[in-house]
């Protein structure tokens, strides 16, 4: 409910903006992901692979507020339906906004862009209902023909709609409530006029959630902690604070005017900087996209 208010406030204030004055966009996503340990778990035993297939929409307008400088504006409307849990399924809606600037003329300048996001996600485990909120700084060049070069720095939240009751006394039960600030940079290829290939890594200080058995040696370091029910009956959700490595590679190719298919993997590794053991995992996503 919370955010069909939010994009009815927001497409009313894009309803009445001078048509003359910005281009309207639209991109369509459709596509699969696979997570190999979903439940970001420390121990092999408490592993839980999940594929879900997405489907995401955006809509919106950018305005050129003046030469070189533009301004982003889309509400946005992303689902995951999860095949093997179905707690993790989720529909977000939001709006994202972005202003980016390029330094000079041609296709050579460096730009930078400012990017914020909020996404209430309402998930079929009600527990993990809550508003996602991301802010972000990227700055980049093409250097030549084919390759381009950029880095980016992002804060990230997420905020859950309501607690459950405490499941330790003494100890917080917001386990689903998370934050951390993140440097990544990458590059890409232009192999062919069709087809790109970039590699990306990133680096993230934070809180993140591990959902495992009832574990005594990872509650002495976590600072939240619920039960959860979605992954096994007797889970427990754990907010430990991990510094977190992701390096990906993705192949974009493009199959038509506005339309491309996209393939990715990332290795992601945390490392709780404690005796518990660190987690990792291998993501794979497919998709097919399109944009007017």
């Amino acid at each position: 409910m919370k955010s069909a208010w939010l994009c009815v406030a927001i497409g009313s204030c894009l309803a009445g903006a001078p048509a003359a004055a910005a281009d309207w966009g639209i991109d369509v996503s459709a596509g699969v992901a696979h997570d190999d340990n979903a439940s970001n778990a420390l121990e092999a035993a408490d592993r839980k692979a999940d594929t879900a297939a997405t489907l995401n929409l955006s809509a919106g307008l950018h305005h050129e507020i003046r030469p070189g400088t533009g301004l982003g504006l889309r509400l946005v409307a992303e689902s995951a339906t999860s095949l093997n849990y179905a707690g993790l399924s989720n529909l977000g809606l939001g709006v994202r906004g972005q202003v980016r600037e390029k330094f000079g003329l041609g296709a050579t300048a460096p730009w930078a862009a400012l990017s914020i996001s909020a996404v209430h996600r309402d998930f079929h485990d009600d527990n993990r209902d809550g508003w996602q909120y991301d802010a972000g700084l990227s700055v980049g060049k093409r250097l030549d023909e084919r390759w381009s070069v950029r880095a980016a720095a992002r804060y990230d939240r997420y905020v859950a709609d309501t607690h459950q009751p405490q499941l330790i006394p003494g100890v917080s039960a917001a386990a689903y409530d998370v934050s951390g600030r993140s440097f990544g940079a990458g590059g890409s290829f232009l192999v062919t006029e069709a087809d790109t290939l970039s590699l990306n890594a990133s680096w993230r200080d934070g809180s993140v959630t591990a959902v495992t058995h009832p574990d005594l040696e990872v509650l002495e370091y976590a600072d939240a902690a619920v039960r959860d029910t979605v992954f096994a009956p007797n889970g427990v959700a754990y907010r430990i604070q991990a510094r977190t490595t992701t390096l990906s590679l993705n192949w974009n190719h493009v199959l038509s005017r506005g339309m491309a298919m996209n393939f990715g993997y990332a290795y992601r590794t945390s490392n709780t900087d404690t005796e518990i053991e660190s987690y990792y995992s291998n993501l794979l996503n497919l998709s097919i996209t399109y944009s007017q």
